[in-house]
């Protein structure tokens, strides 16, 4: 198994940990874990599909460029890109 890429370094060159990096929604919204969020724009080759489009779900899991989602409508989890998706509500303390 391959070794995985380095991540980038900080100005004082320690390296940024996945949950750090900021994702941010189509409004430029900090998009943070257990937040309702809605889908608000379809891309087909990056699982925006039209049939979620202004569907609401729940943001379960991130990672450095994905936002996983548990839609209402589904049962599965789907990652989309974040620029697709509006934070909608977040939760307390947040």
């Amino acid at each position: 198994m391959p070794a995985p890429p380095p991540r980038p370094p900080t100005d004082d060159g320690t390296h940024i940990p996945l949950c750090d990096i900021p994702l941010r929604d189509v409004d430029g919204t900090d998009i943070p874990l257990q937040c309702r969020v809605e889908q608000v724009a379809v891309d087909q080759a990056r699982g925006a599909l039209p049939s979620r489009l202004h569907q609401q779900g729940e943001v379960i899991g991130r990672s450095a460029h994905w936002v996983y989602v548990r839609f209402e409508c589904e049962h599965s989890v789907i990652a989309l890109r974040p620029h697709l998706i509006r934070v909608l509500e977040a939760p307390s303390g947040y």
